[in-house]
């Protein structure tokens, strides 16, 4: 398979960019003094070029289409609040050339990634936007990565000529899977690679790019209760630093800081960052009674509360950076300038798109952090904010048998892993903090449903039902390594709180069959995701 380069390398879980422009004083205009012409979105609406070709929906009839056609298919993996897919869509997808070439001899797909975690799971790794390419029988051919000008896409077009395989799974000594009896030192290597990714000077877990990463934080916290001095001060250096990418206005965290320093923020806000960030200020506090965790996770808290929750109690997905990004004809004020402002006077610019889908992922991630928040500042009221979610989806989205459901437009989908995991652990967080231990029957029996509807003869988990319309590679299964340690979370915390030695021998087991060379080194700087799944089952102690 070609993987083909974009100009930059991939930035961790955002838009990637292909300019990074020097830092200017702030103007008055609506983009950041200093942005070139090339990825100016106010400059290429004033141009007026109009996109030739259509996007096509995620779905059985446009692959059918391609099929029938025998054309090749460009696969947009966007999300709501990227801003380099705005920027893309303004630019690349706007010229002449590019668009009569995609209407000729393509079928052009967009697919949101956050309504599709399955799909977000498979290229997740090339950063949004990624752009696949596919043959008429959806076979990959090739993928860029991040934000892709019209000088690289078009002789990438033009050069794409016959499908080849889709690339065969890696198979050897990489792909071994621990021992249960090996998880110890499987975990202390682990450890190692974690601590040799932190930042000694500037905190965090990475150098090139600062990102408050909860699940390292969360886990940092745990390692500080067990009286590990040098992780306490890791913890506190690491709140500190992070602290500059918590919006002074709204509160909330935005996703990330590049330039290898905190103080050069994307202003996007993803639910997933704020949940896992909460989590980790609570568990921070208990750590070290500093009342500084408290107050920033007040401030993430409101915002959820504030900006990213409806009526029901239930959370919202993500808040994009710009203002306008998702409407050609409004006005596009960029989120350097737009945050820079007092709450007055961002108002009267708009308000940058929510993404207002109510996904039980998104929701399960929050009512665990909220629970534990709540628990740890002793503040019933804030447990009282996770039982309302909490009672709304297992109302409208869980089943007496379980099942966990996600509505997306035109009503049911397949279900998801992430979704029944994420859920599942945000219940058994909730029955804790608020001692109701129907919460806890409730994701038992989640946790049930998931051996039955996702098991595979790996020992790990399916990211999906099996979907009877998924063509090409979609039709291939699988096995998400983070809905994974998910399930491993939400089995053990079971385990523990029903005393069920038959629960934390089946977590153990699957976090032995996630624990190869090739899943582990992939994870990069993140890894305490798998650290917290092993600290739960007592692996640490």
């Amino acid at each position: 398979m070609l993987r083909f380069r974009s100009l930059l390398p991939l930035l961790f879980a955002g838009c990637a960019s292909a300019v990074t422009p020097a830092e200017p004083p702030l103007n008055a205009g609506l983009v950041r003094a200093g942005t070139p012409d090339s990825v100016n979105i106010v400059k290429a609406r004033e141009a007026g070029k109009a996109r030739l070709f259509d996007w096509l929906p995620y779905a059985p009839a446009s692959f059918e289409r391609a099929a029938k056609e025998g054309k090749f298919i460009l696969l947009d993996g966007a999300a709501e609040w990227c801003h380099w897919c705005h920027v893309m869509d303004a630019t690349t997808y706007t010229d002449p050339e590019v668009g009569a070439l995609l209407r000729d001899r393509f079928i052009t797909i967009r697919v949101n990634i956050d309504e599709h975690p399955d799909v977000a799971e498979r290229y997740g790794d090339y950063g949004w936007p990624a752009t696949i390419l596919l043959s008429s029988s959806a076979q990959e051919l090739g993928k860029l990565r991040g934000y892709v000008p019209k000088e690289e896409l078009l002789p990438t077009l033009r050069s794409l000529t016959a499908a080849s395989r889709a690339e065969e799974l890696e198979s050897g000594s990489g792909n071994r899977a621990a021992q249960p009896e090996e998880l110890p030192w499987v975990v202390a290597h682990v450890l190692f690679e974690l601590d040799d990714y932190y930042d000694q000077e500037l905190g965090g877990w990475g150098r090139r790019q600062k990102a408050p990463l909860g699940e390292n934080l969360h886990f940092e916290a745990r390692r500080a209760l067990r009286g590990d001095p040098r992780a306490k001060a890791r913890l506190q250096q690491t709140m500190r630093a992070q602290h500059a990418l918590i919006d002074p206005v709204w509160g909330g965290l935005y996703q990330y800081s590049d330039g290898g320093s905190w103080d050069r923020p994307h202003f996007e806000k993803l639910m997933t960052y704020q949940a896992a960030n909460l989590a980790g200020y609570a568990e921070g506090f208990r750590a070290s009674q500093d009342p500084a965790f408290l107050a920033d996770g007040r401030a993430v808290l409101s915002y959820m509360v504030n900006f990213l929750s409806d009526e029901n109690g239930l959370f919202f997905v993500s808040q994009d950076a710009d203002v306008g990004s998702h409407e050609p004809a409004a006005r596009f004020v960029d989120g350097h300038v737009f945050y820079a402002k007092d709450d007055a006077e961002r108002r009267s610019l708009g308000m940058p798109r929510i993404d207002k889908s109510t996904y039980p992922y998104e929701n399960g991630l929050a009512i665990a952090a909220i629970s534990n928040f709540g628990a740890a500042a002793s503040d019933p009221k804030v447990v009282a904010i996770a039982r309302k979610a909490a009672d709304k989806l297992i109302a409208s989205n869980v089943d007496a048998e379980g099942r966990v459901s996600r509505t997306v437009e035109g009503g049911r989908s397949h279900r998801f892993l992430a979704d029944a995991a994420a859920l599942g652990l945000g219940l058994v967080e909730l029955a804790q903090a608020s001692a109701e231990p129907r919460y806890a029957e409730v994701a038992l029996r989640i946790a049930q449903r998931i051996e039955l509807d996702f098991g595979s003869s790996e020992g790990t988990y399916f990211a999906s039902t099996a979907d009877p319309n998924a063509v090409g590679v979609f039709a291939e299964r699988r096995r998400p390594f983070e809905a994974n340690l998910l399930v491993v979370r939400l089995l053990a915390r079971l385990a523990e709180q029903r005393q069920d030695e038959a629960l934390r021998v089946r977590a153990t087991a699957l976090l032995s069959a996630l624990s190869t060379p090739r899943a582990l080194s992939k994870q990069g700087r993140m890894l305490g995701g798998y650290l917290l799944a092993a600290d739960a089952l007592g692996l640490l102690r």
